[in-house]
């Protein structure tokens, strides 16, 4: 388990003084003052003991926050071309554009197929008004907004890649109608979207297509398959064959072989094991981990008593180590510190999982990304972009300052930098080891942590 570098001097954690620590920090939490923007340098802080107020500071997290990280801004721009195409009627263009980002495997920065965002934005406007039209138990509206922009589409059912896009589009509003009461207009308001998206690509044969779009597709609709369970494997080893690339692929496949979907557990590690082999040569043993990653969200104690705890974490490392970009590490970071986080018995496999927080952030994590984080928990009721935002660098700079706790309570402050993660004492406080102007994380090479055993 040796992850990439870091640099500098060693200054040793005390882990056994963390939990005796944790409501301090909580009350830290509130305080933890202006935190640095992407791009922005931070307040300037008292340099003298005589620029000090009357009482010191608290300590602070200081990390750069980005609120508009490259993957947004390229999901956002692909969005708003495929709504534009939609909005000329540009269908042959649009069209063209989807095949070509779809059998090409273009990928936003955050591995979100480019095909898949295409068809999001030429959908957004008739998709807008029948999620309206769901939120009202109109399912009559729904159903028309989708089939009228159908009917806008000359021969669109002829069009491989337009019919996708359609039968996309009824996919969402068919979650939308999951997500509500589950009265018998609301299932069978879903059903019909579904059984729509089913007869738009019913005719177009992935594999012959070369098309990782119409595979996903194809698996989004095996409720409508009278034995799913039987399917299953093989519809999601055509897909992951297409786009093996693609962590969404990995993570549907673990949602859908749960216990309350068309699996188990013990077959879910199974084809996490053979999926992690089927993708070693792009994913090492992340594969095992993208199969897991969903499943274990739900916390279910039948996921954690099957999951190889070690496996996991070893994936995780072989994800950041083929993937040591900002949004892959804030991914990981928000997954293991806070949709893992809370009460775990120690040296189980929820807490070998959520212990991987810790490597990440210091190792990895150079920046927050508060949209990820705001997704890692989902949030009763509906958050304007701001307000998500917010709350995102709330959870971030929350579980950064429980876990760097013990250096906080020594008057430090934690600085996020390009290179690594400096400690500096704060200016109004004294340092608990002097001389130090300025002390650095260790090194991965100089920590005292057992190697793992996959045995």
């Amino acid at each position: 388990m040796t992850p990439e570098s870091a640099t500098s001097l060693s200054v040793m954690m005390v882990p056994g003084k963390i939990p005796d620590l944790f409501p301090a920090v909580r009350a830290l939490g509130a305080r933890l003052g202006v935190r640095p923007r992407a791009g922005e340098v931070s307040m300037p802080l008292p340099s003298r003991p005589e620029d000090c107020p009357g009482s010191a500071p608290q300590p602070r997290i200081l990390i750069p926050v980005r609120d508009a990280p490259p993957d947004a801004v390229q999901r956002d721009r692909l969005r708003t071309q495929g709504r534009y195409l939609a909005r000329q009627e540009a269908w042959e263009v649009l069209a063209r554009g989807l095949r070509e980002a779809d059998t090409a495997r273009d990928a936003a920065p955050g591995g979100t197929p480019v095909a898949r965002l295409l068809a999001e934005g030429a959908c957004s406007d008739a998709m807008g008004s029948a999620l309206a039209a769901v939120r009202r138990d109109d399912p009559t509206a729904a159903r028309a907004s989708l089939f009228a922009l159908r009917d806008a589409i000359d021969g669109a059912e002829r069009a491989p890649w337009l019919a996708a896009m359609l039968a996309q589009a009824h996919l969402g509003v068919a979650k939308a109608w999951a997500t509500r009461s589950g009265g018998l207009l609301h299932r069978d308001a879903r059903a019909q979207h579904l059984e729509a998206a089913q007869r738009l690509i019913a005719p177009f044969d992935p594999l012959e297509h070369d098309s990782p779009l119409l595979a996903a597709l194809r698996c989004a609709l095996l409720d409508l398959d009278p034995h799913p369970e039987h399917r299953v494997y093989d519809d999601y080893e055509d897909l992951i064959d297409l786009d093996p690339a693609c962590p969404d692929h990995l993570r549907a496949l673990g949602r859908d072989l749960i216990p309350q979907r068309f699996g188990d557990w013990e077959r879910l590690d199974r084809e996490a094991r053979r999926t992690a082999g089927h993708t070693a040569d792009i994913w090492g043993l992340g594969g095992y981990a993208w199969v897991w990653f969903d499943a274990l969200a739900g916390a279910a104690p039948g996921g954690f008593a099957n999951v190889d705890a070690e496996l996991f974490a070893e994936g995780l490392h072989d994800i950041l180590h083929r993937r040591p970009d900002q949004h892959m590490a804030n991914l990981l970071a928000a997954y293991c510190g806070l949709t893992l986080s809370g009460a775990a018995v120690p040296g189980s496999a929820r807490a070998r999982i959520a212990g991987c927080f810790g490597w990440i952030a210091q190792d990895h994590l150079r920046e927050v990304h508060p949209e990820l984080w705001a997704d890692a928990r989902p949030v009763r009721g509906s958050t304007d972009g701001g307000e998500r935002l917010r709350l995102g660098e709330a959870r971030a700079l929350s579980a950064l300052a429980e876990h760097f706790a013990h250096q906080l309570a020594r008057g430090r402050q934690v600085r996020f930098t390009e290179a690594g993660i400096v400690l500096t004492p704060s200016p109004c406080a004294a340092c608990t080891l002097a001389p130090c102007s300025a002390l650095a994380y260790p090194r991965r090479d100089q920590r005292d942590e057992d190697a793992p055993c996959l045995t």
